[in-house]
C-alpha cells in the first residue's frame, strides 16, 4: 500500500500530463510579402482575406504624446533707484 503523500503525488503528476497550452487567438486581415492585403476568392469555402494570430503577435500601433505647451517667459522689470 502507498501512502497518501504518493497518492497525491501521483494525482499531480497526471492532472500536469493533462494540461493542455490554450493560446489566444485574434483575427487580423491576411497582407501580402508587400504589406497590401489579400482579397477573398468567392470560389472557395473559406475566408482567404482573414488569418488567426496569437495574441502575442498582435501589436498595438503607440499612441503619440500630445506635446508640452511652451509657457510664455516672464519679463523683466528694471528697477529705479
Amino acid at each position: 500500500m502507498g501512502s497518501v503523500r504518493d497518492k497525491i503525488v501521483q494525482q499531480i503528476r497526471a492532472a500536469k500530463k493533462n494540461i493542455v497550452e490554450v493560446v489566444e487567438t485574434v483575427r487580423v486581415r491576411a497582407r501580402t510579402e508587400e504589406g497590401h492585403f489579400v482579397k477573398d476568392n468567392p470560389e472557395t469555402p473559406e475566408n482567404e482575406a482573414w488569418v488567426e494570430k496569437p495574441k502575442s503577435e498582435v501589436k498595438a500601433k503607440p499612441k503619440a504624446k500630445p506635446k508640452a505647451k511652451a509657457k510664455p517667459k516672464a519679463k523683466k522689470v528694471a528697477k529705479k533707484k
